[in-house]
């Protein structure tokens, strides 16, 4: 019995050895074609993830990645790649982090392609969303989060993937500090009038985390315009029914907050009707 398991193993790390070989192949089209191959093999497939992992796939993507004289094309390819390596177990997310791809993939934020960056990015959001991610990582370089700050107009992706990882990596009043003096209410309060709804969502789960038990963020919240509507105003439109729930709930988490801290008027009627009705309907 062991020695049929023993040999399955075999066949099956076998069958996923060609990928990796491939990586390594002098001719660079090549390698970008065995990248892409690898990526359609890996799409919905967990054991060829974890095959890949084990048979060293992610130096070897990483090295590409992170070479100048690798096409912005391969790099791309390398990171989707590795964007869908991390969307398999957690033992995959650990085995990522332990090559060290969080540094390598924001490195690679640096360079000019959108393609590239998006890819980097959405990468990255798969990552730090995973529970078995540190998210102080996020915050170890002091210049990170002032440049993901400034690529949130590139795209409604970067918005988007950069909002997520904002909302979830936002879990200490350090982690508030961090993202208020870096001008994250300056620079995601616009995105709530995204036409994308994954958009709104990600920067309304963003204030959502900042004004939390935090009067500071609350009060500014207060006073901020969007599209020439204060903000209280834009999230009581948010609650409306024809609304997604989600929009709703997250929406009156904000000016419940907001209400907790002191930064909207408890007599304010228009507001805290609203809040209430919501929480009620929503139960």
């Amino acid at each position: 019995m062991t020695e049929l398991l023993s040999i399955k193993v075999e066949e099956v790390t076998a069958s996923s050895r060609h990928y990796v070989d491939r990586l390594f192949d002098p001719d660079p089209q090549k390698v970008l074609q065995g990248v892409i191959d690898m990526k359609n093999a890996v799409i919905g497939n967990n054991k060829q993830k974890a095959n890949l992992i084990v048979l060293g796939a992610v130096p070897r993507l990483l090295y590409l990645l992170q070479q100048e004289a690798s096409s912005v094309e391969l790099k791309t390819e390398c990171a989707v790649v590795l964007g869908s390596l991390a969307m398999g177990t957690e033992n995959n997310v650990k085995s990522l982090l332990d090559c060290h791809i969080i540094p390598a993939l924001l490195q690679g934020l640096l360079l000019p392609d959108l393609k590239f960056i998006e890819a980097c990015l959405r990468c990255l959001r798969t990552i730090f969303t995973s529970p078995v991610t540190p998210v102080e990582v996020l915050y170890t370089d002091a210049t990170v989060v002032p440049h993901l700050m400034s690529l949130l107009s590139r795209s409604r992706y970067t918005q988007e993937y950069i909002c997520q990882i904002f909302s979830h990596c936002c879990k200490t009043p350090e982690h508030q500090a961090v993202l208020f003096t870096n001008g994250a209410v300056q620079n995601i309060a616009h995105l709530l009038t995204s036409p994308s709804y994954k958009v709104q969502m990600q920067a309304l789960k963003c204030f959502s985390v900042l004004a939390y038990e935090n009067p500071q963020v609350s009060l500014t919240l207060v006073n901020v315009l969007v599209d020439g509507e204060l903000l209280p105003q834009v999230f009581v439109k948010m609650m409306q029914r024809d609304k997604p729930i989600e929009m709703q709930l997250t929406s009156a988490k904000c000016l419940t907050y907001m209400c907790r801290a002191g930064a909207i008027r408890t007599d304010d009627n228009s507001i805290v009707l609203k809040i209430t009705i919501s929480n009620v309907e929503n139960v």
